[in-house]
C-alpha cells in the first residue's frame, strides 16, 4: 500500500489544484445481430487519419473517439457523450458495442482500413498489418478507454518543479495500486467462446456461448487480452525517463527472434520492423507518460526533447452499465486517483517490487473478485485480501478528497465505489450473463440513445470532417518521396 506524503499535500493545497483531462474511447461497430460490422468508415466523417475527434483504432469496425482536454469533469463527460451520440447517428443501422471483449468471431480476418495514398496512411496500414501478423485480429479487437491527465504549472511548481519526476512518481504509484483499481473498474470477466478458442488459459463455460474465469475482473488486462509475452521480458518501472526511453529504443531497434520471420524488406514489408515493438504505441503499459501531442514527430523524440506533458491511464474497461462506456463519477474517480498518485511517496521500484507488482496485477485481473495480494516477501503479513486492501485505498482517497476540498462533489462517487468493492462490476456482469449471452446482453446495453444534439455541436463535427478531408488532400501534395524511402527514414528516427 502506498502512503500519502504530507509535505506534498501541503504543497498541492498551496497551488491552484487544477487538472486537465481528456478521454479516448474505443468501440467495435456491430450490426443488429451483434456481429462485427463489415461497413466502412463513414465518408461524411472525413478522413480518419486527420479527424481529431472520430478515428479508427485497429480495424475498419474499431472506432475511437477522442475528446480535447477539459478542466471541468462535467464538460468532459458532456463532450464525450455528444461525440458518442454523433457517431451513433453516422453509422445508421449499426451499433457501438459497449463491452471490452468482442462479440462472436466468424471470419479469420477483420477488415483493416485501406492503406490510402499518403505516406502517413500507408505507414498506419503497415503498422496494423504488423499487429495482425504478430498477434492476430482477436487480441487487437478488445476495446477500452484511455484517461489522459495533466497538472497545471501551478501544481507542478508547488511540488518542486521537476515535471518528469512528478509524472514518473505517479506512474510508479499507479502500478502499485492498480490491482485494487481493477477490482472496482474491471468489467470484462467473460468472453465469447470464439475468442477463447485455441488460447492457453483455463477458462470455464458460463453459459452455452460464453466462457469466463469465475473470479476475474478483466480478461482484457489478463494474458488472454491485450498482452505481449515479448514485452514481459523487461519490466518498465518508470524510475527515470532516461531508462524508459532506453527501453523504447531497445524494443524498436533490436530484432526480436519471434518476429524475424515476418517480412521487413522495403519492397513488400509485412511489418514496420522486427523489433519487439514496431512503434511507441505498441508498448502495452497500463499507464504511459506522453510528450507534446503533434502529428509530425514521434512520441519517443517528443519525450526526449520536451519531457513528459501528460499521463495516459490505459487499462480501463468499458462499463456496459452506462450507455457511454464510462460515467461522470468514474471520471471523478480517475482524476482523484491520479492526484493521489502524485501526492504519494517518491520511492523507486526495485527488482523485488517488480515481481510483486507483476504478480499482483495478474492475480487481480484473473481472480480479483476474491484473491490475496502480495504485500511483502517477508514472513507474517506477506499477503492480504484484495477486498480489504481496496477498502484501505478507498478510505485513503476519501480522506484526501475531504482534505483538498472535494468532499461534497465526491459523495455519490464514493458511495458507488464502496458498493463496487462489496459487489464488483465483474461479479455483476457474470451474474447477468449466467442465464443470458454476451451477444444478447451487450446488444441490449448498446442500444442507441436517440437524443438530440445541439446544432452547434453537429456543425462543429461537420466542419472537422471537411477539414480532415482537406488535410488529407494537402498531405498528398506535400508528400515528395515514395513510401519505401519514407519507411527507411522512419526506421532510422530512433537513435
Amino acid at each position: 500500500m502506498v502512503a500519502i506524503n504530507r509535505d506534498k499535500v501541503k504543497a498541492f493545497l498551496a497551488s491552484d489544484k487544477k487538472t486537465y483531462k481528456g478521454l479516448e474511447k474505443e468501440n467495435l461497430r456491430t450490426d443488429i445481430e451483434g456481429k462485427i460490422s463489415g461497413n466502412k468508415f463513414p465518408s461524411n466523417l472525413g478522413s480518419h487519419h486527420f479527424n481529431k475527434y472520430i478515428t479508427l483504432d485497429y480495424s475498419e469496425p474499431h472506432f475511437e473517439i477522442v475528446t480535447p482536454p477539459f478542466e471541468d469533469n462535467l464538460e468532459l463527460f458532456k463532450f464525450l457523450k455528444d461525440l458518442h451520440l454523433y457517431l451513433e447517428q453516422q453509422i445508421e443501422d449499426d451499433f457501438l458495442w459497449n463491452y471490452s471483449m468482442p462479440p462472436k468471431f466468424k471470419k479469420k480476418y477483420i477488415t483493416l482500413p485501406p492503406s490510402g495514398d499518403i505516406n502517413k496512411s500507408k505507414l498506419a496500414y503497415l503498422y496494423r498489418l504488423g499487429l495482425r501478423n504478430r498477434y492476430g485480429d482477436k487480441m487487437q479487437s478488445t476495446a477500452g478507454i484511455h484517461f489522459n491527465i495533466s497538472f497545471s504549472s501551478s501544481v507542478i511548481d508547488s511540488l518542486g518543479g521537476d515535471k518528469d519526476e512528478i509524472y514518473l512518481c505517479a506512474c510508479r504509484n499507479f502500478l502499485r495500486i492498480f490491482p485494487q483499481v481493477l477490482r472496482v473498474i474491471g468489467a470484462s470477466p467473460v468472453a465469447h467462446k470464439s475468442f477463447i478458442k485455441d488460447r492457453d488459459i483455463n477458462a470455464e463455460f458460463l453459459n452455452r456461448t460464453d466462457c469466463y474465469l469465475p473470479k476475474a475482473t478483466s480478461l482484457r488486462v489478463s494474458k488472454l487480452g491485450y498482452y505481449s509475452e515479448e514485452q514481459e521480458q523487461k519490466f518498465i518501472n518508470f524510475n527515470s525517463l532516461k531508462d524508459y526511453l532506453e527501453i523504447i529504443k531497445y524494443y524498436i531497434n533490436v530484432p526480436n527472434k519471434r518476429f524475424k520471420e515476418i517480412e521487413i524488406e522495403l519492397a513488400n514489408p509485412k511489418q514496420i520492423n522486427n523489433g519487439t515493438i514496431q512503434m511507441e504505441s505498441e508498448l502495452y503499459n497500463h499507464i504511459r507518460p506522453k510528450g507534446e501531442f503533434t502529428t509530425n514527430e514521434r512520441q519517443y523524440n517528443q519525450l526526449k526533447k520536451g519531457g513528459i506533458k501528460y499521463l495516459e491511464l490505459r487499462s480501463i474497461d468499458l462499463n456496459p452499465y452506462t450507455p457511454y462506456g464510462i460515467s461522470q463519477i468514474e471520471i471523478e474517480f480517475l482524476e482523484l486517483l491520479s492526484i493521489y498518485c502524485i501526492l504519494c511517496g517518491n520511492e523507486k521500484i526495485d527488482p523485488i517490487e517488480e515481481i510483486k507488482i507483476k504478480e499482483n496485477i495478474r492475480r487481480a485481473s484473473e481472480s480479483g473478485q476474491d484473491c490475496n495480494l502480495i504485500c511483502s516477501f517477508e514472513k507474517g503479513d506477506a499477503e492480504k485480501n484484495i477486498k480489504a486492501l481496496t477498502q484501505e485505498l478507498l478510505e485513503s482517497l476519501e480522506s484526501l478528497s475531504n482534505e483538498i476540498g472535494l468532499k461534497e462533489s465526491h459523495k455519490n462517487m464514493f458511495k458507488e465505489f464502496y458498493r463496487r468493492n462489496e459487489v464488483p462490476l465483474s461479479t455483476q456482469i457474470i451474474d447477468d450473463l449466467s442465464n443470458n449471452s454476451i451477444v444478447n446482453f451487450i446488444s441490449s446495453k448498446s442500444k442507441k440513445q436517440n437524443l438530440n444534439l445541439s446544432k452547434e455541436f453537429s456543425k462543429k463535427m461537420s466542419l472537422e470532417a471537411k477539414t480532415s478531408k482537406k488535410e488529407y488532400l494537402d498531405q498528398q501534395n506535400k508528400d515528395k518521396i515514395d513510401f519505401e524511402t519514407f519507411l527507411e527514414n522512419y526506421r532510422g528516427e530512433i537513435n
